[in-house]
């Protein structure tokens, strides 16, 4: 039987941040950074990956990793594709799943996380494949699919995104839906952290409520 330590986070932290100007996964959200976050995310899942690149040892001697299997793209300018295949390189093969979670969607919380494993989970279709998040009839992230797509990821070259192969075949597609934007909200720029740093302490305040 399936569980939910089978499905393998691959957290991608690797780029530039050239727009941003300082590194994503640093970024403070009332005390605690970008990467503390995702970490947390995943937290009860199996032992995750991590792809760093650029700033990677500002970002390890800043942040306390705990248990994960660190990969790394050497290359930072060839982009996402590049870090998941890097992250996909050490996936076990004991793994049911995997699920790519670029860490600059700092709104996913564990519960989102906790929705979208327990749709694949439940899932009785062998047909269906990826699970993607959706507000609003928009994809979000993270995306979670099932192990055996890893080969397909890995066998685009790094200039190709990886909605290529998630649009290849979209019966292979199942869609979980979201009452709340926060699978949509990245940053790239400082207007954009401002603008996901006000969402999260809004989200922070009805928590405490």
């Amino acid at each position: 039987m399936v569980e939910p330590r089978d499905v393998t986070p691959v957290l991608l932290a690797a780029g530039a941040s050239t727009r941003m100007g300082r590194p994503k996964a640093l970024l403070d959200f009332d005390g605690r950074v970008c990467l503390e976050l995702a970490l947390d995310a995943v937290r009860g899942l199996g032992t995750p990956i991590l792809v760093l690149g650029a700033a990677r040892e500002e970002i390890q001697a800043r942040v306390k990793l705990g248990s994960v299997q660190l990969a790394l793209n050497e290359d930072v300018e060839s982009g996402q594709t590049a870090s998941l295949k890097a992250g996909l390189a050490c996936l076990a093969p004991s793994a049911a799943a995997f699920l790519f979670h670029p860490v600059d969607f700092p709104l996913v919380s564990n519960d989102e996380v906790a929705r979208l494993t327990g749709a694949f989970l439940a899932n009785r279709d062998p047909q269906k494949a990826l699970f993607i998040p959706s507000y609003g009839m928009q994809r979000g992230h993270p995306v979670l699919c099932r192990a055996e797509l890893a080969a397909e990821f890995l066998a685009l070259p790094d200039s190709a995104p990886a909605r290529t192969v998630i649009n290849q075949r979209p019966q292979r597609i199942a869609y979980v839906t979201y009452d709340e934007a926060y699978i949509l909200m990245d940053m790239d720029t400082p207007d954009d952290y401002g603008k996901c740093l006000e969402s999260y302490r809004a989200r922070e305040r009805r928590r405490s409520r």
